[in-house]
């Protein structure tokens, strides 16, 4: 009987970033209607989740440099520091930062994309979280950048919330182009923090991982 080889006997973990990506793509394909219908549901489960693999994906990959052996001196950097951002609970802004420079030796560019992207859809998926009342609006009166100003303020050089008047400001999100743009987003982070590492076997899981979110982009648009 042939014995196992070393990569067929080591231990391994399932890494779940992709399957969580995989279902804010999923609620993606489920919108038929067009791109700036508002009042598309699946719409916010596409933003939650983008997020949430996100999170995932810094998570996983925080361990999997703390359970690695004889790797390079900044997957090392990146097990203890990324590490102690998690016991500090750190917010996933900062830990994105924090992943990218110390991958690449580069700081993140806040006045440039994606990090933009990814500061609004951080601000709005902690909008939804934790949702606050609308505003009061009187029919025929109230004019949208009253009741939304602040939202749309936000949003107004993308051109992805809903068309249409309505006094609920989810339902203004709650669009397939909304949804498409925060997957975009995510992908588009994990990307930055993923290359330009240096050749080690951390890097071939981040290659791994990085390949899957895009595929998944690519996959629909």
């Amino acid at each position: 009987m042939n014995e196992p080889s070393d990569l067929a006997s080591r231990p391994t973990r399932m890494i779940e970033a992709g399957v969580l990506f995989g279902i804010a793509i999923d609620a993606i394909r489920s919108i038929k209607a067009d791109p700036r219908k508002g009042g598309q549901r699946s719409a916010l489960v596409s933003v939650v989740f983008s997020m949430i693999a996100l999170e995932s994906f810094v998570n996983e990959m925080t361990e999997q440099a703390q359970n690695m052996s004889k790797q390079p001196a900044e997957v090392a950097t990146f097990a203890q520091m990324m590490g102690d951002a998690d016991d500090d609970h750190a917010s996933i802004d900062f830990r994105v930062r924090l992943a990218h420079w110390i991958m690449t030796g580069r700081m993140m560019d806040r006045g440039s994309q994606p990090y933009q992207d990814f500061a609004l859809l951080i601000w709005l998926r902690n909008d939804l979280v934790h949702t606050r009342p609308n505003k009061l609006f009187a029919y025929g009166k109230t004019t949208m950048e009253e009741v939304h100003g602040r939202l749309l303020n936000r949003f107004r050089d993308k051109n992805i919330l809903a068309d249409e008047y309505i006094a609920s400001w989810t339902h203004l999100v709650q669009t397939r182009a909304v949804a498409e743009w925060s997957a975009r987003t995510v992908a588009a982070v994990v990307n930055e923090v993923c290359s330009g590492t240096s050749e080690s076997e951390f890097q071939k899981t981040l290659t791994f991982i990085n390949n899957a979110f895009q595929s998944y982009i690519s996959g629909i648009f």
